[in-house]
């Protein structure tokens, strides 16, 4: 048979991983997802894990030993055991407040989790939390966001009721002022701080390019100056009108 005419099989295990630990890190990931405990007939079927269905499949032995999978005695119900049992948004305020309190002696209370370990522990998190910041100076929880605005790290706030803020303290905070973009660079630098790349709107960018060049009175276009003077420098063709074919002297 030619090169050209050969034909190649593909793997009879394409989208379950062709090994016992691809297929494990497959089913675990696939049962942590599911909000209930489920049968695992319909496990199987429903995540394409068909696999699991043989009793004496080894990857369904691992998946059925693993320390993070629990079987229901009775019910004979599968599940993902998270690092904390978490069935309420009550429950859920608990465990970060216990976070929080159980900070070294003498540290502050500080200590947060990530968005992503209580999604895993409570599928309605975000939800929640996202509820609760929302609240003002009454919210249940701080949030440190990424610069997309989605939220990465989250507090217990132990400020929460402790009364409103005193009226000169407010004064003295809105007299403050904020460097301009062109001075706070110097202004960061000079207290040890340095800025970091944040995302650019191209057409805001534009449009403030455009209007930088207009209070300078300037009409665009890359490379002109205005009043710029040109410098001469092939003096060896000076008095030749290059418009004109040039013909040497016969």
């Amino acid at each position: 048979m030619s090169r050209s005419s050969q034909i190649y099989s593909q793997p009879s295990l394409t989208g379950s991983g062709a090994t016992s630990t691809t297929r494990l890190i497959l089913a675990l990931e696939a049962l942590k997802a599911e909000k209930n405990p489920v049968r695992l007939e319909d496990f199987a079927i429903r995540n394409s894990l068909e696999f699991l269905l043989d009793e004496n499949d080894e990857t369904r032995r691992r998946l059925e030993a693993h320390e993070r999978v629990e079987r229901g005695e009775k019910t004979g119900l599968w599940s993902y055991r998270p690092d904390f049992d978490v069935k309420s948004p009550s429950e859920l305020l608990t465990l970060l407040r216990s976070r929080a309190v159980s900070s070294r002696p003498g540290a502050p209370n500080a200590a947060g989790m990530k968005l992503a370990e209580l999604r895993e522990s409570y599928p309605l998190a975000r939800q929640v939390i996202e509820e609760w910041a929302g609240k003002g100076m009454e919210r249940e929880v701080l949030v440190l966001r990424k610069q997309d605005g989605t939220a990465k790290m989250v507090y217990w706030n132990e400020e929460k009721g402790v009364g409103n803020v005193d009226d000169e303290f407010k004064t003295l905070w809105h007299a403050q002022t904020i460097p301009d973009a062109v001075d706070l660079p110097r202004e960061l630098a000079a207290e040890g701080l340095r800025t970091i790349q944040t995302h650019i709107d191209p057409e805001a960018e534009e449009k403030r390019a455009k209007a930088a060049l207009a209070a300078r009175g300037g009409k665009g276009g890359r490379g002109r100056g205005k009043g710029r003077k040109v410098r001469v420098q092939n003096t060896h063709l000076e008095g030749v009108d290059l418009s004109r074919d040039f013909v040497s002297g016969k």
